[in-house]
């Protein structure tokens, strides 16, 4: 799950180097200030320098250090909702800065906020408001700029250290370890240092220009590159007006822009389309094909060879992943800016991700599922670029309407619900003639607003959408409208008219193309039908599972069980109940979708209280706090009238102070605890036994793993051994080396030889 109750700091995949002072100084400073700001120019290793001191600081803060990456954020509007998003909390449609410092009030925690120059302004106003609001939070930003907050401790990070008396200097150390990664033979010698020691002042001790430079070390030795970045014609080859560690930094870039060849200079600039990241797939569907000689991954490979591209560290299964870093992706944007290939690459990037945002209206109701879920949430960036772009595009907002609306199964699945209705609105500010695409958007945003609770809003779109359909048929809509008429009916407390529609939308969808809209709409008839105690509540439930198996879906199966296991409930059939809801719960973690896990912990709550009080009043504590994490205010109105009479005669039972106990005590528990209970582990209020350094608080199947990767197994060997997925591997391995603090996988080698 995505939701991590220490923390979210990535994995360290290259060695930190030098800075220990810079680290020392820091760390003091942010003892005392509660908002600390690194700044300095790109390229000086802001982003690394933050990481690596919440690492070393995370024992102080029990709730967690939170990193949050802004640099591929580009709506203030949305700053709430992305640090919510970080943290696992759900979508607020009417007060998301209200959910976050609620949140954060009573937790003692250290939020990152990452590359924050470009929402200055909306960085300062929401951290000064959780700085108020929240007296145990600290935040560490990065910036070029200075944030202007009051309170606000700025520490300009400087440069690597260029020389040293005794030893290599760290501009020195950091080009050693860059480059024995390029070539493993390589070590700072007699006959090197002295160029090495060139390099790094010719470069003042700029990180990411060492980096680039150290890369080239399978082609030039140190001192051929030492002549090269002393000469003229590279460190003067930017703008004289710019400081001089800037062109420093553009110099150390351009260089490595000329030792390209020109395939991987044009791929170099497409490639700067990207938000978050990239596959090889996605790179050889947008960037422009060349001569038959040359392909995509031959040029890949040499830009990851020289240091232009990084892989992205992440559980992205058995597709490598790949980004620039921030200072070398704005080099390439300029660099395509100039060229003629920029408009058709920008609508190639369209394109693309066009397509797979259509893929939610076929792959949402099958067996591939699975992996449309994660191939969106990982690609929600670059879907983010392609609506911007269309948006600024003059001939583009029905493409970007058909885009958002097309994804509306997927704002609703992954916790986005009100970033898919500000996208909605957005374009239909744009999209104001009469059109299919303007009628789409119109019932699409009602529907989400509907699942938040903008009851007003969702009216007034649905209405304008009726409105619109009086002077022309939109067929096409029908399945949509009937869906959105459903919800509305709802809120009016008509559960006999929602309920009638939505089988109404059931009858009308099922001999149309989208298995996913009837499954939807077999939810909302199955949903209604339990909480009416409608006659037939069973078998509409039961409808709605068979269907959902007739497609192999696993989401939406995961939904059918629910209202299934409920009906099972009422009647009495507890152990139905409860093996329904615990299996959709499994099904929920492989989407991440804690909302609807909150809606099973309760039913389980519902089951356990006849028979087992304690355990209801804990899996209701859970659920409260589960609730955070959900994205759809509807959910949780339905199931509480059913709860609050759970509750009241809980406490009955129990007495108030015992119940209150309880509740308090499984409210406390984080998200995974919480699954774990409800999947039926105990819980103990006994203290953790703190763990070794040595790393014997690996479970035992990662000491299995571990064992694997010292036997010299990749990760798709041991996935082959161990009978599970290689994305599973993945995950155990970064588990492994975040436990160790370890950053590759010989140093696990190492500690275990030494454990012999």
């Amino acid at each position: 799950m995505s939701v991590h109750p220490v923390g979210n700091l990535p994995v360290e995949m290259t060695s930190f180097v030098g800075r220990r002072e810079d680290l020392t100084h820091a760390k003091n400073l942010l003892a005392s200030a509660r908002l600390l700001t690194l700044t300095g120019m790109g390229g000086v290793g802001k982003t690394r320098f933050a990481l690596r001191l919440g690492s070393e600081i995370r024992r102080n803060f029990s709730d967690g250090v939170w990193l949050v990456e802004l640099a591929d954020l580009g709506q203030d509007e949305l700053l709430a909702q992305t640090i919510s998003s970080s943290l696992g909390l759900r979508d607020e449609p009417t007060d998301p800065v209200g959910l976050l410092t609620g949140h954060l009030r009573e937790r003692r925690l250290l939020l990152i906020l990452d590359n924050c120059e470009h929402l200055i302004n909306a960085c300062a106003e929401l951290i000064t408001r959780l700085l108020r609001s929240a007296p145990t939070l600290k935040i560490m930003a990065t910036s070029r700029h200075i944030l202007g907050v009051e309170g606000e401790q700025v520490f300009p990070l400087p440069p690597l250290s260029q020389a040293s008396m005794a030893g290599p200097s760290e501009a020195m150390l950091l080009f050693e370890e860059r480059a024995s990664a390029a070539d493993p033979r390589f070590r700072i010698t007699d006959e090197n240092r002295d160029a090495v020691a060139r390099i790094a002042q010719a470069l003042e001790g700029l990180p990411l220009a060492v980096e680039l430079a150290a890369a080239n070390v399978r082609t030039f030795s140190p001192a051929e590159i030492a002549v090269r970045l002393q000469g003229g014609e590279v460190l003067t080859a930017t703008e004289q007006t710019r400081p001089s560690r800037h062109r420093t930094l553009d110099a150390a870039v351009d260089w490595s822009y000329r030792l390209c060849t020109p395939y991987e200079r044009r791929v170099w600039e497409q490639l700067a389309v990207f938000s978050g990241g990239f596959t090889v797939e996605t790179a050889d569907g947008v960037c422009l094909p060349s001569a038959p000689e040359s392909s995509i991954l031959g040029a890949l490979i040499g830009l990851i060879d020289k240091s232009i591209i990084v892989r992205i560290n992440g559980p992205y299964g058995i597709q490598g992943r790949y980004r620039m870093l921030e200072p070398v992706r704005q080099y390439a944007m300029e660099k395509l800016a100039s060229t003629p290939d920029a408009p058709t690459v920008r609508h190639r990037h369209l394109t693309y991700f066009f397509r797979l945002a259509q893929r939610g209206m076929s792959d949402y109701c099958s067996r591939g599922d699975v992996d449309w879920y994660a191939t969106t949430k990982t690609e929600q960036a670059n879907i983010r670029e392609a609506l911007a772009f269309s948006l600024s595009d003059p001939g583009e907002p029905r493409i970007a309407m058909k885009m958002a609306a097309a994804l509306r199964p997927f704002w609703q699945q992954s916790g986005s619900v009100l970033e898919g209705y500000h996208w909605l609105r957005r374009i239909l500010d744009r999209l104001i003639e009469p059109s299919l695409e303007r009628a789409e958007g119109l019932v699409t945003a009602s529907i989400l607003a509907f699942l938040v609770e903008q009851t007003d809003e969702a009216r007034a779109l649905l209405s304008e959408y009726r409105e619109l359909t009086e002077r022309q048929s939109f067929r096409e809509l029908t399945v949509t409208a009937l869906f959105a008429s459903a919800l509305e009916a709802s809120a009016d407390d008509n559960l006999p008219k929602a309920f009638e529609l939505a089988e109404n939308a059931v009858e009308r969808g099922l001999d149309r193309e989208n298995p996913g809209l009837v499954a939807e709409s077999m939810a909302l008839a199955a949903l209604y039908a339990f909480i009416s105690d409608h006659e037939h509540a069973e078998q509409v439930a039961l409808r709605f599972v068979h269907f959902t198996e007739r497609h192999d879906a696993h989401l939406l199966r995961a939904v059918a069980l629910y209202p299934l296991g409920a009906v099972r409930w009422r009647k009495g059939d507890i152990a139905s109940a409860t093996a329904l809801m615990s299996e959709a719960i499994r099904l929920y973690q492989m989407f991440e979708h804690p909302g609807m896990v909150a809606v099973c912990i309760e039913g389980l709550a519902w089951s356990a209280a006849a028979t087992n009080p304690v355990r209801a009043a804990l899996l209701l504590g859970a659920a409260k706090s589960t609730w955070l994490h959900s994205q759809i205010g509807l959910a949780q109105a339905a199931v509480q009238q059913v709860t609050r009479v759970i509750e009241r005669d809980l406490r009955q039972k129990l007495g108030n102070r015992h119940f209150e106990q309880l509740h308090e005590k499984g409210q406390a528990l984080s998200f995974d605890e919480s699954v774990a209970l409800a999947l039926g582990s105990e819980i103990t209020s006994k203290p953790k036994r703190r763990e070794k350094a040595s790393g014997a608080s690996l479970t035992q199947r990662e000491q299995q793993i571990a064992t694997l990767v010292a036997d010299g197994l990749t990760n798709r060997e041991i996935a082959v051994k161990l009978v599970i997925s290689q994305r599973t591997v993945d995950a155990h391995v970064e588990h492994i080396l975040t436990k160790l603090g370890f950053r590759s996988r010989t140093q696990i080698v190492r500690w275990l030889d030494q454990a012999k």
